[in-house]
């Protein structure tokens, strides 16, 4: 476990590099929230069963994620995640064993809005399965804040206080704990 949360930290930053970069920022602009030693790391593995009538089940509730990133892979079964596309879900095409990458509601904040994290689901299945979700997380202590040139409604919070709220709040029939870190 200690090697692949190595590897996925060394990952994440990368991929923060590659976002902010694909929006013609400082390369930094996203990672400088990062500190290589006190960053946060949580893991979650999820089993979910296998369900004889899955029309009537959820798998897990629509949520964001109260992260920077996540990495998520599965196992034993494909599909089950869905994202909310306008007003409908739609089933994301995500192989068995391969990695999809989630941009969370603190990158949405970091990039003022030019990312979105988006509101997303797990449906019941037939099949059992197993997914591995890995977020990743500046220090709780961290104040964020929106990078220029985007939405301009976001402000600065604190990793810590958002996820508290984020929390306290959910879960919500649609994106709601978001709004804590947009302007008034």
């Amino acid at each position: 476990m200690e090697k692949y949360i190595e590897q996925a930290r060394k990952l994440c930053d990368h991929l923060l590099q590659a976002l902010a970069e694909a929006l013609s920022l400082n390369p930094h602009a996203f990672i400088q929230n990062f500190d290589p030693e006190s960053s946060e790391i949580n893991v979650r593995v999820n089993y979910y069963p296998p369900c004889p009538q899955p029309e009537i089940a959820m798998g897990i509730s629509p949520h964001s994620d109260a992260s920077g990133l996540t990495l998520l892979t599965q196992f034993g079964s494909a599909g089950g995640l869905q994202v909310m596309n306008g007003r409908s879900w739609a089933t994301v095409p995500w192989p068995c064993e391969e990695l999809l990458v989630n941009v969370g509601d603190l990158v949405e904040i970091m990039s003022d809005g030019r990312l979105k994290s988006p509101w997303h689901r797990v449906v019941a299945m037939e099949e059992e399965r197993f997914s591995v979700a890995l977020f990743y997380n500046p220090p709780s202590s961290a104040e964020i804040q929106p990078v220029q040139g985007g939405d301009g409604c976001y402000r600065k919070v604190v990793v810590g206080d958002y996820v508290r709220h984020f929390y306290e709040v959910s879960p919500t029939l649609e994106k709601q704990a978001i709004a804590y870190a947009k302007k008034a």
